[in-house]
């Protein structure tokens, strides 16, 4: 932007982004941690979780009641979170505002990487697409059809793809400006026979 690149930046500039890469980069593996343990992976995992009514456990005829032992093998599919509609608007909110700042500021530190626009522009969208095909596909899923779960694993893989496009190609470290083309126009850096 304007011949001001992540590579020219003062260390402390640097350090600043690197850090909070580093930081958004171990907070997005904590998320998936906690989705992958408390719903799940696939479609059908989500589609149990944003069920309408809560799952409940069958009773053997016979059984006198609906507890039973299980191992500690079947701990991590009996622990799954059934997603009810108050926690789906507060899922919602704190997602929607958290991954959008996110995303603003992985994107503002990825303004000044010298892609061309129309692929600068790409990498951008991606987190914030991510963000609103993820929380959108929990809506479509509990209240329209339960095949649409397959949307919430999309919008969080593009958010994850995005964040890690963002942090591989930022340039922070790189000393030499990539050129992008030999026609200068508005957005384009400056070539490297000009710095």
């Amino acid at each position: 932007m304007n011949g001001i690149y992540l590579s020219r930046l003062p260390w402390s500039g640097k350090v600043f982004c690197t850090l909070y890469l580093l930081g958004i980069g171990c907070g997005a593996l904590a998320a998936f941690t906690q989705a992958a343990t408390a719903i799940g992976l696939s479609p059908a995992e989500v589609q149990a979780s944003l069920a309408p009514a809560m799952p409940m456990t069958h009773m053997s005829p016979g059984q006198m009641m609906g507890e039973k032992e299980i191992t500690l093998g079947e701990i991590s599919s009996a622990a799954k979170v059934w997603i009810r509609t108050p926690l789906l608007i507060q899922t919602s909110h704190t997602h929607l505002f958290g991954q959008t700042l996110i995303a603003g500021l992985l994107g503002l530190i990825f303004l000044f990487t010298s892609l061309r626009e129309w692929a600068k522009a790409l990498v951008l969208a991606l987190p914030f697409v991510g963000t609103l095909v993820d929380i959108g596909g929990m809506w479509l899923t509990r209240f329209v059809w339960p095949g649409l779960s397959v949307l919430v694993i999309v919008g969080g893989s593009l958010f994850a793809l995005g964040y890690a496009l963002i942090t591989v190609i930022s340039q922070l470290w790189i000393g030499t400006v990539v050129r992008t083309s030999g026609i200068r126009g508005a957005g384009a850096p400056p070539s490297e026979a000009s710095l």
